[in-house]
């Protein structure tokens, strides 16, 4: 899995960096084949006060893209509320797979008769 973390008008310290990179860590217990994840930090003024966005860019192999931004005056809280809507993205998406190659009813009624 490739990871990128950018800054636009921020300056990332180390801290930061280690943050963003154990929460897309996480993302790998959902057994996804991720390809790569880019992380984009980026500050504006709103009306005169700083506010933090924050963006995951998920591509996952025999999926499009997956694109979550959050806004939000801190930084951390930005991130875990981005966390959490891309583990909800993934956990739906994984989901939707395993069920698909789930035992269909009328295949185990078959079996029994």
């Amino acid at each position: 899995m490739n990871t990128d973390i950018v800054g636009r008008h921020v300056n990332l310290t180390n801290e930061i960096k280690d943050y963003i990179n154990s929460t897309i860590e996480g993302f790998g217990k959902y057994n996804l084949d991720i390809i790569s994840v880019h992380s984009i930090v980026s500050a504006e003024d709103k009306h005169g006060k700083p506010q933090i966005t924050f963006e995951f860019v998920m591509n996952i192999a025999n999926k499009d893209t997956i694109v979550i931004k959050q806004k939000h005056q801190e930084l951390h809280t930005a991130v875990d509320i981005a966390a959490d809507r891309m583990s909800k993205t993934l956990r739906r998406h994984k989901d939707k797979i395993h069920a698909h190659n789930a035992e269909k009813l009328g295949e185990i009624f078959q079996t029994e008769i």
